[in-house]
């Protein structure tokens, strides 16, 4: 067995899954799981305003309509607004775990069952991560990233998991340039050069081993910033650790994320409205996503971070703000 194989198999196990493929980048993961769901060309998929831009590019990608939802005040997609945005060409219902929260998963499949939707779960920020007992990214269809920034890790990677194995068996050809199973160079669907390196594998199966001490370690970052930081800028707390991102005025967040930046503190800002995005160029700025997205930025968590290194992080954040006012 391949190290890619054996991470298929490790990864499914780990989440409960009966199946798993993976493939090269997370970004990869959500365009052919879209791909290998062979909707019709005017299908719709319902995205979440607040995410990273793969998910929106991925409905794109696959020639399909993107329908962007508004968020909620937690930054996860407004499962109040969705039944409305939901048409007879609604195919698929998209949500992203945004910065390690975890979507309301029970009301999500609710809502597939009621209107026959697909489930894409973009849980590339919460891996390790549950709602209600059962793991996140285990509910229909679930994407995950590998990239070096997420809890479990290579230096890049991704993976698509499912119970619907007649599901997998498609990504599985398409993501190799749908070779088939003769591999005669007759090629009956569309395919993509999605594989992932052995190499690749390996470094992610020795962080799958690590996941538990990883998230730990997280959460222990987490009770520094929460500690440290200023009562003002900080957030509810994540149900696991992706990142530890804080709410700072419009103007002040800015320059903090460039200060840290300077400081070699990755710093970040946060996402923008899909709608905000090329392509895609629609009206935008009432948008709840819009607002948060304009006082929200985060600050990193990692294997790589410290406690001590929290707490110095913290203090540059509160010196920061209070020197602005």
């Amino acid at each position: 067995m391949q190290d890619f194989e054996k991470l298929e198999v490790n990864y499914s196990k780990f989440l409960g899954t009966k199946g798993a493929i993976s493939c090269n980048t997370g970004t990869s993961a959500l365009h052919l799981s879209l791909e290998a769901l062979q909707l019709p060309k005017d299908s719709e998929v319902i995205v979440p305003e607040f995410t990273m831009v793969a998910s929106s590019w991925s409905v794109y990608y696959a020639n399909l309509n993107p329908i962007f939802v508004d968020c909620d005040d937690n930054l996860l997609i407004d499962l109040n607004l969705v039944e409305k945005a939901i048409t007879p060409k609604t195919k698929v219902l998209m949500v992203t775990h945004v910065y390690g929260r975890v979507v309301n998963m029970t009301k999500v499949m609710e809502l597939a069952k009621k209107y026959n939707l697909r489930v894409i779960e973009d849980a590339c920020e919460a891996q390790g991560a549950s709602w209600d007992g059962k793991p996140i990214g285990s509910f229909d269809i679930g994407c995950f990233s590998f990239y070096r920034n997420k809890i479990i890790h290579g230096e890049e990677g991704g993976i698509v998991v499912s119970n619907d194995l007649e599901f997998l068996k498609v990504v599985k050809d398409m993501k190799s340039m749908s070779f088939g199973s003769k591999h005669d160079y007759t090629h009956t669907q569309i395919g993509f050069n999605y594989r992932m390196t052995n190499s690749q594998a390996k470094l992610i199966l020795k962080s799958l081993k690590k996941i538990n001490k990883n998230l730990k370690h997280r959460a222990k970052l987490e009770k520094v910033y929460d500690k440290n930081l200023h009562p003002s800028v900080i957030l509810p707390n994540r149900d696991v650790v992706w990142v530890y991102d804080i709410k700072v005025d419009l103007k002040k967040k800015n320059k903090l994320v460039d200060y840290l930046n300077s400081k070699n503190i990755a710093a970040r800002h946060s996402f923008k409205p899909m709608s905000s995005q090329y392509p895609f160029n629609l009206p935008y700025k009432h948008l709840r996503a819009f607002g948060l997205s304009k006082t929200i930025c985060y600050l990193p968590v990692g294997e790589d971070i410290t406690p001590s290194q929290a707490k110095k992080i913290s203090k540059l954040v509160n010196k920061f703000l209070k020197n602005e006012n």
